[in-house]
């Protein structure tokens, strides 16, 4: 059975230019939370779910987010993991 690119594992200390490339593209260059325009200087990229929280590490699974949001993402994030902590 054939990988599909979703699937293809990212690398742990940074992204390639493919990968970055694939995310915007599949994004049309927007926010994946709230649809702004993203640009090179102010772009985030998160994991959609972390992998501490059982998420995979796939290009699937990433997100490319504006800094508002990215903000939101890694403040529920937080409050996950601190509710698997308890």
């Amino acid at each position: 059975m054939p990988v599909q690119f979703d699937d293809v594992p990212i690398g742990d200390a940074y992204l390639t230019h493919e990968a970055v490339r694939a995310v915007l593209g599949r994004q049309d260059n927007r926010c994946a939370g709230c649809g702004a325009p993203l640009d090179a200087v102010s772009t985030y990229f998160d994991l959609r779910r972390p992998v501490i929280c059982g998420g995979p590490h796939t290009l699937g699974n990433l997100m490319a987010l504006c800094p508002s949001c990215h903000q939101n993402h890694m403040h529920r994030i937080r409050e996950i993991f601190a509710d698997h902590r308890r």
